[in-house]
């Protein structure tokens, strides 16, 4: 059965792209992503690679169901018990520390049995802007979406976020079907302020990938919020792990070969990265519930910007 709803107008550049490779992925991988279209869909998310030495950057997104995730949650508290009774955060940057990295593997394992889908979009630094109009003209264009100080490199940010969430509401949601997206702290949804300039953003960029004219609600939130749920730390945390991953990954795995469908062997051997070999290997294996996919952009030696979509598989 079909999960992914592809994009149709074409007109909609990397958006358009990125879901045609997936549509194409899916296909070849029947079951490739879990049907997550019954109760309220849950999304966390993540992003990794905004410091300026990074070639890539990663924006990962969690999604379940109220009912999935109510499921999972007593598993959630047993490995807290268990692992990390004093409430002490899981994070890809922090798993250095001793009991971090003890819990990881198992907090890994525990994250599979929950059904759910990843999906992890990498972006080549070297894209390049993703409106391809500046700041002020943009600003001009949506004046109800940006805040009047933000510079170019927050327009820029916005525009990236909110296209992969109207991308990832586009594939994954039912217009009817109401959701709630929880991110971590992010400059882009800091303040009430922020969060309704972006929520228009997004709002007006799913209404473009889909035309849903009775479209269920969305909120928005994250991490920090005085009301975000008990479990909205722990969920966030698996795209900030995954994000991270793929970002230490990104020049061992393959990007485009020139085919429509190709199959690649990569090593976790020449991943030095111990925090990235374990992720890999994890989505590598597979899992009872969760079901994964990652979408690449990137830049060519012609200057054209090419996107992909894998599936991983052990061998």
């Amino acid at each position: 059965m079909r999960v992914w709803n592809s994009v149709a107008d074409e007109g909609s550049g990397f958006l358009f792209s990125l879901s045609d490779s997936l549509r194409i992925v899916e296909n070849a991988n029947p079951g490739l992503l879990n049907s997550l279209s019954q109760g309220q869909l849950i999304i966390s998310s993540d992003y990794s690679g905004q410091h300026k030495d990074a070639t890539h950057e990663a924006y990962t997104f969690l999604l379940t169901t109220d009912e999935d995730l109510r499921n999972w949650l007593p598993a959630l508290a047993d490995f807290r018990q268990s692992n990390l009774p004093d409430g002490r955060r899981i994070s890809f940057k922090n798993s250095n520390e001793k009991l971090r990295r003890a819990a990881l593997p198992k907090f890994l394992t525990l994250v599979g049995k929950l059904r759910c889908n990843l999906v992890t979009i990498l972006v080549d630094r070297e894209v390049g802007s993703f409106s391809g109009i500046d700041r002020a003209r943009m600003a001009a264009a949506l004046p109800d979406c940006f805040p009047p100080t933000a510079t170019d490199g927050t327009v820029e940010k916005m525009l990236r976020l909110a296209s992969f969430v109207a991308l990832i509401l586009a594939g994954l949601r039912q217009e009817t079907q109401p959701s709630f997206w929880i991110s971590d702290h992010d400059e882009a949804l800091d303040s009430f302020a922020k969060r309704e300039h972006f929520s228009k953003l997004a709002t007006y960029l799913t209404f473009g990938l889909t035309k849903w004219l009775s479209a269920a609600d969305h909120v928005f939130g994250t991490t920090e919020m005085e009301d975000a749920p008990f479990w909205a730390e722990d969920l966030a945390a698996v795209p900030d792990i995954v994000a991270g991953a793929y970002c230490k990954m990104a020049h061992f795995l393959p990007s485009v070969l020139g085919r429509e469908n190709w199959v690649a062997g990569v090593s976790s051997d020449s991943v030095l990265d111990w925090r990235a070999r374990l992720v890999g290997n994890w989505l590598a294996l597979g899992s009872v519930g969760m079901k994964h996919v990652l979408l690449r952009l990137e830049r060519m030696e012609d200057g054209s910007v090419a996107s992909s979509a894998q599936a991983f598989m052990s061998h």
